[in-house]
């Protein structure tokens, strides 16, 4: 299959060079996306740029959201200027090689949300957390969310205020009162901020297996 649209210019990309001098990873992002063109900004490496020859075929490695994707392509240009980058062409489709896994917990810090709608957003909703995972959370609200919603939430860690944009994957109504639990997927999430929520995550976690509690995977 195809996931041609989980690449999109500005995320973060591990360019792998199979063999050859430059054998090895390097961290870069996409600059431009096309249907099988596109290009890379040039990685560099001891503070020089990587000068990785047109031709080398490479495999370049992405997360979007929960999952990781790859793809083989080969170097077709290099450009110096306004910056330094390299075209390349797909030599296959991008494939979903994995599904990332994120330590889910119990968690109730401060959290509001706006739902994303034909008009703009709605007025800020505040709602109880029940779990926080790096994927994504589950909260209470006495407001009705549709199902894939897209919201525009705060979180206020101990540490860090995170505003992000997420998607509803579940909504489930408890019993015959007006409440729901909501579950959302967090994207287009910097990784800078996705590791600010991870480290807070596992800063509970440690609290907790110090008073002999567990958690879950999600």
């Amino acid at each position: 299959m195809n996931y041609l649209g989980k690449a999109r210019p500005g995320l973060a990309v591990k360019l792998i060079v199979l063999e050859g001098p430059y054998e090895g990873d390097y961290r870069t992002y996409f600059e431009e996306v096309g249907e099988r063109i596109i290009s890379l900004v040039v990685p560099s490496a001891g503070g020089a740029i990587v000068p990785i020859s047109e031709g080398t075929v490479v495999e370049i490695v992405f997360q979007e959201s929960r999952y990781t994707y790859r793809v083989k392509a080969r170097i077709i240009q290099r450009i110096a200027v306004p910056i330094p980058l390299f075209v390349l062409e797909y030599l296959g489709d991008i494939e979903k090689i994995q599904r990332r896994n994120y330590v889910r917990i119990e968690a109730f810090f401060p959290l509001s949300y706006r739902v994303v709608t034909k008009n703009g957003m709605s007025e800020e909703i505040e709602a109880s957390m029940i779990d926080l995972s790096g994927g994504g959370m589950r909260f209470r609200t006495r407001r009705k969310v549709e199902d894939w919603a897209m919201l525009y939430t705060r979180l206020t860690l101990p540490k860090y205020e995170i505003h992000m944009p997420a998607k509803v994957c579940r909504v489930q109504q408890l019993d015959t009162i007006r409440r729901w639990d909501v579950s959302i997927e967090f994207v287009e999430i910097s990784e800078k901020l996705r590791d600010r929520i991870i480290r807070t995550v596992f800063d509970l976690q440690r609290e907790m297996l110090k008073k002999g509690l567990t958690q879950n995977d999600g």
